[in-house]
């Protein structure tokens, strides 16, 4: 995109967001497995990720509080600043209960997710913004092409505690990175200062909120239960998860820049739609098709196509004075619904490990019936 490449803070900020994710990419598909090396049961697993949604909550609540009153650069880097300790903090713990200052303290340095989103879209045309989402989203993606491969190979041959040591160099080189980024220009401080919200005022963007918070719980649902189905079910190694990773990453690289150019071509619901088809065929395959099928339904659950959609659609339709709050809001309804969402997935993955799955394919088939409806009644 022209954008990217005549504004230099963002690629400043995609590169930081590709080394970072780099650094996640290594670890954050083997950190259930993790948990349950040092002594979770699938119950106590689903209540580390509920409490882990629980801090992403929080940590959007305080977005909520700062966006659009403090500079957004400011909070870019206190999230880095305070997000860069995790890895070794993680490496450090003795039992799975350790597991949670770190693990806590990354949710809440989401706190700055909606200044990005927001820096995002204040330097980009409005005819771009799923292609510039899809852009940020394919530059993560990249970050978890190679990594989770890496970070399974490692952790075979050295142990999960190497992979996060690794990861908290990947977060420093990030870090520095975000430094680099200018105070000066648009997007660095709120467009139109801070105001007060007033509840009529998020009218616009209720029906592109509603979506973004089914399209995430969609997707969160899977997040705790996946790593230990493919391990305890499914029967494969540290290693091929983590190129299971990698494939569902390939699948992000390729998916999500097409989904952006239709999404700003033929709209955000109805690519919407197809893109919910694409990740239901990605779940049904990862819980029922042969081995060999496995990278395939991997590379269709990508979930960065849908952030990217989704994204759009909140930011397309929220008033520009409440723009970081309005995407502080949605990420905070979504991590309050997948903590409920993995409190009882324990539960579902304790009485059938495929359970959590097939609760995702549900929600999609809800989400299938609101957009449909949606389209219809505007027809």
């Amino acid at each position: 995109m022209r954008v990217f490449r005549t504004d230099r803070n963002l690629r400043l900020l995609l590169g930081a967001l590709l080394f970072w994710m780099l650094g996640v990419g290594l670890y954050e598909g083997l950190i259930p497995i993790y948990a349950r090396q040092l002594g979770a049961s699938p119950v106590q697993l689903g209540g580390l990720f509920t409490l882990r949604n629980l801090a992403l909550a929080g940590g959007f609540l305080i977005g909520w509080a700062v966006a659009d009153r403090i500079s957004r650069r400011t909070l870019m880097f206190a999230s880095w600043f305070f997000g860069l300790p995790v890895p070794l903090m993680l490496a450090a713990a003795p039992t799975y209960l350790w597991l949670l200052p770190g693990l806590l303290l990354y949710e809440l340095t989401y706190f700055a997710l909606p200044a990005i989103h927001a820096y995002i879209t204040e330097r980009v045309p409005p005819s771009e913004l799923a292609s510039a989402f899809g852009a940020m989203g394919t530059v993560t993606s990249v970050g978890f092409l190679v990594s989770p491969a890496l970070g399974g190979i490692i952790a075979d041959r050295w142990g999960i505690r190497v992979v996060l040591v690794v990861a908290f160099l990947l977060f420093l080189l990030s870090t520095i990175l975000v430094l680099r980024v200018e105070q000066s220009g648009p997007g660095t401080m709120p467009a139109a200062g801070p105001r007060r919200l007033v509840l009529s005022d998020l009218a616009p963007a209720v029906p592109a909120l509603l979506i973004y918070v089914g399209v995430t719980f969609m997707m969160l649902i899977t997040v705790p239960f996946l790593p230990p189905f493919l391990r305890e079910v499914r029967d494969i190694s540290l290693s091929e998860i983590g190129v299971l990773g990698s494939m569902q990453a390939l699948g992000a690289v390729l998916l999500t820049p097409v989904a952006g150019r239709l999404g700003d071509r033929l709209g955000h619901a109805p690519t919407m739609v197809g893109q919910i088809g694409v990740w239901t065929s990605g779940i049904l395959l990862t819980a029922y098709a042969p081995a060999p099928l496995l990278p395939v339904g991997a590379a269709l659950r990508c979930r960065s196509p849908l952030t990217t959609l989704a994204q759009a659609m909140v930011g397309a339709s929220a008033p520009p004075a409440i723009l970081g709050r309005t995407f502080a809001l949605a990420g905070m309804l979504s991590a309050v619904l997948a903590a409920a969402g993995s409190f009882a997935g324990g539960y579902a993955y304790r009485a059938d490990p495929t359970y959590p799955l097939l609760i995702s394919v549900g929600t999609a088939v809800l989400l299938w019936v609101a957009l449909l409806s949606r389209s219809n009644r505007r027809g």
